[in-house]
């Protein structure tokens, strides 16, 4: 075993001692004579199921929730349900229904583009529930989290998602939205609440109790997760429709999404998938990452620590999809973590520098998204991560021999809202192997 180790140590400062070649050039920028360059130091993977994540929203900071599921033949079944409360426009509705009626109630549903994935020509069902118990308001939920269901309060069956298609709803107002049809008996219910209902929003939510959103694809693979901006008060709301006795024009009372709690629930079966057997495990020929609650990788450079008196200029690990399916496209975005104790975890040192101190920054300078690149005449799509200050304290740390400070982690960013997935080849894959790409200059 030390035998193993020793010779592992000499062929990194083999490497690091040779001159940059036209391999990995385009990392260096062509200034060759004035930094050594290597990729071949060790990189090891290891495939991890996410941890449960906050996925509720009562300050209307998220950008969309995710609502259906895919049927994914490589990385399995996954689904997400919304479970939701609403706001009234006021506590002051004056309702009477011995002169109101009800003319319809309709919950209507923004898209959100950006966060749709999968297939969205294949028909959709879609499902509003009532919920047997309230959400509170003021808690916090996890991704793992889920209330009982009551009665159905309506649907729409096998609609095609139009998430890009501009629609004119009332009042001039335009926008991507689902328009589903209600109960008129949960209306009614509404026009009928008495006047201590209508005291607080807590007693209102105490009644409402909350709605749960499903959709599913019928069976369909890969079925389409679709994503819904419920925080946009424009589109995303509930109308009352009703009309006053002797009085021939309609009314309108509004319920919103935006100031009150909402949340998803993450479901990941994995059997019968391709990576089934392969989650806990050290990957080599593929790596396989996933949002929502789904995989991440551990990446670990075993050796790095022993590779010192170093000067990293610029550290990138890069990683080429295996993968191209037309439906399921890679992961837009992925991260840098790494473990700081108490199962937390924070983004590494590169990706804060490129969020910057607001944490508002372009992650140009990090990296993480896909691009498309040409090698050896092979078009071919890649992610380049940058992890040039984290590399430097790994090499750096050569007093401690402990692992876990030659770990970090990637994630598909951001998981809670997204449901992409990428798959990629391993370091042991002899097409496009995973590699960090190091330039470099010795200090004596």
């Amino acid at each position: 075993m030390m035998a193993g180790l020793l010779l592992a140590v000499f062929a990194i400062f083999q490497t690091a001692c040779k001159k940059p070649t036209p391999f990995g050039s385009e990392l260096l920028e062509d200034e060759y004579a004035d930094y050594d360059y290597t990729d071949t130091i060790t990189v090891q993977c290891t495939l991890l199921r996410e941890d449960s994540v906050v996925t509720s929203d009562n300050a209307a900071a998220a950008a969309h929730f995710l609502c259906g599921e895919i049927n994914d033949p490589v990385l399995g079944k996954y689904r997400s349900d919304i479970y939701a409360l609403l706001q009234a426009e006021s506590l002051n509705p004056q309702f009477d229904s011995t002169e109101q009626t009800l003319d319809s109630i309709v919950l209507y549903l923004n898209y959100a583009p950006n966060g749709v994935y999968g297939d969205t020509l294949q028909p959709q069902t879609l499902r509003v529930l009532r919920l047997n118990a309230p959400i509170s308001n003021g808690s916090v939920y996890y991704s793992t989290a889920s209330i009982p269901e009551g009665e159905e309060l309506g649907q729409v069956t096998n609609f095609l998602p139009r998430p890009q298609k501009i629609d004119s709803l009332f009042e001039g107002t335009k926008g991507a939205f689902l328009r589903v049809r209600l109960n008129d008996s949960f209306g009614n219910e509404l026009l009928k609440l008495d006047s201590l209902d209508w005291q607080s929003d807590s007693a209102f939510y105490q009644k409402l109790r909350g709605l749960k959103i499903v959709t599913s694809a019928n069976g369909a693979t890969p079925g389409a997760m679709l994503a819904f901006d419920l925080n946009d008060n424009t589109t995303s709301r509930m109308a009352l429709y009703y009309r006053v006795k002797d009085d021939s024009v309609q009314k309108r009372f509004d319920f919103y999404f935006r100031n009150s709690n909402k949340f998803t629930h993450f479901e990941h079966n994995y059997t019968g998938a391709e990576v089934a057997d392969k989650i806990g495990l050290p990957v080599e020929e593929k790596l396989y990452l996933q949002g929502m609650q789904g995989l991440r990788l551990k990446v670990t450079f075993p050796y790095a620590n022993d590779f010192n008196q170093v000067a990293v200029n610029k550290a990138q690990l890069v990683l080429t999809v295996a993968d191209e399916s037309p439906s399921l496209t890679p992961a837009d975005q992925l991260m840098f973590t790494e473990y700081v104790g108490d199962t937390t975890y924070s983004f590494t040192s590169d990706v804060l520098y490129a969020l910057g101190s607001a944490g508002t920054g372009s992650l140009k300078a990090f990296g993480g998204y896909p691009e498309k690149e040409i090698v050896n005449g092979v078009p071919v799509n890649r992610y380049r991560m940058t992890l040039s200050e984290k590399f430097q304290h790994i090499i750096d740390d050569d007093a401690t021999p402990d692992i876990k400070h030659r770990t970090i982690y990637i994630n598909v960013y951001p998981r809670s809202r997204s449901a992409r997935r990428s798959v990629l080849y391993g370091p042991k894959s002899s097409t496009f192997p995973a590699k960090l790409e190091l330039k470099y200059t010795r200090v004596n």
